[in-house]
């Protein structure tokens, strides 16, 4: 099933700050995924807001991530552009999925679907890998919208959904205070529209909101070993050792095994012997690692080999992402000599966009702008 933050912020074209601005801050928030929703605008302010979002967004290592809503033609447009947003979000009046699919530009998009009704949950097209399931109660941000389900509709359409292998999202009227009760309802997610504008503060939403679902379904079990992945100064050393002594169990830093059986340092490697050689010997020396139950991190490239994401696995062990802006990882590890990739902007954003689809593979972890200890703490609350 797909993984999903835990809160999915929607754009509100309604407000006086333009849909730009309004990703952008939540991108800088820490959210990893926002719906470019762009009604009542006309399509061409709607195309500029989402050129100007898709750009930026390309430029800061494909965060946040954007999804479109209702609009194919401006997905499509973007697509030509190199400007392929994330994924399309389809009403039920909207083009079918399956043909969306088509379009030139979105053979890889994510497409989510809205449901409303028993017969809308069992019938989702199969181009799809997530759906809305509400409206859970009814809202001022869309007019018009079908009749609410309350919670044992929800329950009924995300087990329906779930059953398909598609990610449940809840919508409609959501507040922090239903976080709790829509994940118990098997909710994957939870978008929101009023609740996200109307807090001054949408990181600390983001947050709790991340705390309930873990409280509800935690990343991992207990005794279960871990694979943190994600980008170079995202902290992934700092969270394992921290997770580590707090599990009781062993932790390994996949470049250090690295240097530590190479005996020279990892910008050696990569001079020395180029990236390809570098790779090699991350595949050979995982497995090792994964022996017995530990934290594992590795680095920021290790988790696209398809070898490595089986060997996780196949050891039983849990993969975390964590999904740090990689503004803030730039701003740790940018030009750090020990670091070979991390030496031009450009280029490491352009390597975090292209390895984020991979590490989206696995559940994440928001930091919004807490520390290692905290989101520790946060993480093993349940």
């Amino acid at each position: 099933m797909l993984s999903l933050p835990p809160l999915y912020p929607i754009t509100d074209a309604t407000r006086s700050e333009s849909l730009s601005a309004q990703i952008r801050r939540l991108g800088e928030a820490g959210f990893p995924l926002v719906q470019f929703r762009g009604k009542p605008l006309e399509a061409k302010e709607q195309w500029i807001e989402l050129h100007a979002t898709l750009t930026e967004a390309a430029a800061n290592g494909g965060w946040p991530m954007v999804c479109v809503n209702d609009r194919a033609d401006l997905a499509m447009l973007a697509a030509r552009e190199d400007l392929a947003p994330w994924g399309l979000h389809l009403g039920q009046g909207d083009l079918p999925a399956a043909e969306a699919r088509r379009l030139p530009g979105l053979a890889g998009a994510h497409l989510g679907a809205s449901t409303h009704e028993a017969g809308e949950w069992k019938a989702v097209d199969a181009a799809c890998d997530h759906a809305g399931v509400g409206p859970f109660r009814g809202t001022r941000t869309k007019a018009g919208h079908a009749a609410p389900i309350g919670l044992e509709g929800l329950r009924a359409g995300c087990a329906a959904l779930r059953a398909q292998g598609l990610a449940p999202v809840a919508i409609g009227g959501l507040t922090l205070a239903d976080a709790a009760t829509c994940f118990e309802a098997g909710a994957e997610s939870l978008a929101m529209v009023g609740e996200v504008h109307r807090t001054d503060d949408p990181a600390a939403l983001g947050w709790e909101i991340q705390r309930q679902r873990w409280r509800v379904r935690p990343p991992f079990r207990c005794g279960q070993g871990l694979a943190i992945i994600g980008g170079s100064g995202a902290g992934k050393t700092t969270l394992g050792r921290e997770l580590a002594e707090r599990l009781a169990l062993p932790f390994h830093d996949l470049d250090e095994a690295i240097e530590a059986r190479e005996g020279r340092p990892v910008a050696e490697i990569f001079s020395a012997d180029g990236e390809p050689a570098f790779r090699a010997l991350e595949s050979a020396l995982l497995p090792g690692l994964l022996a017995v139950q530990a934290v594992v991190a590795l680095g920021g490239g290790a988790w696209e080999s398809p070898a490595n994401r089986a060997a996780v696995q196949a050891a039983g062990f849990a993969p975390l992402w964590l999904a740090e802006a990689p503004a803030r990882a730039w701003a740790r590890a940018g030009q750090d000599p020990n670091r070979p990739l991390a030496q031009d902007r450009a280029a490491f954003m352009a390597r975090w966009a292209a390895r984020m689809p991979a590490w989206s593979l696995a559940p994440m972890a928001l930091a919004f702008g807490h520390s290692s200890r905290e989101l520790a703490s946060a993480l093993l609350d349940w």
